[in-house]
């Protein structure tokens, strides 16, 4: 299709989407063939995978960070879509044990109305109201769509306060897809500790550059707040991603920030045992066919 002009191609997109409408196919069917006709399959600001590892050097004293460790999420909800071109994140697998469940990991906050759904969805909502989630590699390591399973809700209704506040979502990893699965750490973060947020960057440095240092100003009770090396940086669609110590093991989640001219690049996330803690008040256990609509 790459000889296809632009009309002729968006001829073809409303023909095909008319059709697929008309057939009543599931709304992550239709979005999915319609981005791939349009040749707006979802991507990350990332060069291919050759090209980062010829781009820029690893910084200093920066863990060893594998491909397929860093993802972007994107949705259908009953309450609207969270497509693959929007980019409002960042997410990351791993196990509370070597023998439990693997989990994928981001903010909860980006199933809500700031990301252009109808409502903030709710821990005890999702099997009513999120159809499909997937994945794209962060890093341009696969240009491939990873389809994932439903969220996990809490086990007990009076546990959905601990998601909340965590501001954390969990969802089944199923079928072959295998991620890269990062490790939890038992240390405590300290204020004045350097933290590393995997992700790539949207601008302020190379979108092939995994790791970008922060300085911990501030940790109470599972909380962290920290302040960025790179004054520069864009915090665009970094809400989800592992903050890791020097050792390469989680130190916590990034769930926000702002930029200003005169105070620089601040962020703030959760310590991995806040993490930990919210993953462990769900039902690992549950089967994901339970959740199927």
């Amino acid at each position: 299709m790459s000889s296809m002009g632009n009309g002729a191609r968006l001829i073809m997109f409303k023909n095909v989407f008319d059709r697929a409408c008309s057939a009543k196919l599931p709304s992550a069917v239709v979005l999915f063939f319609s981005l791939s006709m349009l040749g707006c399959e979802p991507t990350s600001p990332a060069p291919s995978a050759r090209d980062a590892r010829r781009g820029v050097q690893k910084p200093e004293g920066a863990p060893d960070v594998q491909e397929y460790t860093a993802w972007r999420p994107f949705f259908t909800t009953d309450y609207g879509v969270v497509s693959g071109s929007d980019m409002v994140g960042t997410g990351f697998a791993f196990r509370l044990s070597d023998e439990s469940k693997p989990v994928f990991v981001t903010a909860l906050h980006l199933l809500g109305t700031d990301n252009g759904l109808e409502k903030d969805l709710l821990p005890n909502e999702f099997s009513e109201s999120i159809e499909s989630t997937f994945l794209s590699d962060v890093f341009g390591a696969t240009d491939g769509v990873k389809q994932i399973g439903m969220p996990y809700q809490p086990c007990d209704p009076e546990d959905e306060n601990e998601a909340i506040e965590a501001d954390v979502v969990a969802f089944d990893l199923v079928g072959r897809f295998k991620p890269e699965f990062l490790k939890l750490s038992d240390e405590a973060v300290q204020p004045g500790q350097r933290l590393w947020m995997v992700t790539a960057v949207f601008a302020g440095a190379s979108p092939s550059q995994k790791c970008h240092a922060v300085k911990v100003s501030d940790v109470e009770n599972g909380r962290i707040q920290y302040r960025f090396e790179n004054e520069r940086l864009s915090l665009q669609a970094t809400d989800g991603a592992p903050l890791l110590f020097d050792s390469g093991l989680v130190a916590g989640m990034h769930q926000g920030g702002t930029a200003d001219e005169t105070q620089g690049v601040s962020g703030y996330g959760i310590t991995s045992d806040v993490l930990r803690r919210a993953i462990e008040s769900m039902c690992l256990d549950r089967s994901s066919g339970e959740f199927e609509r």
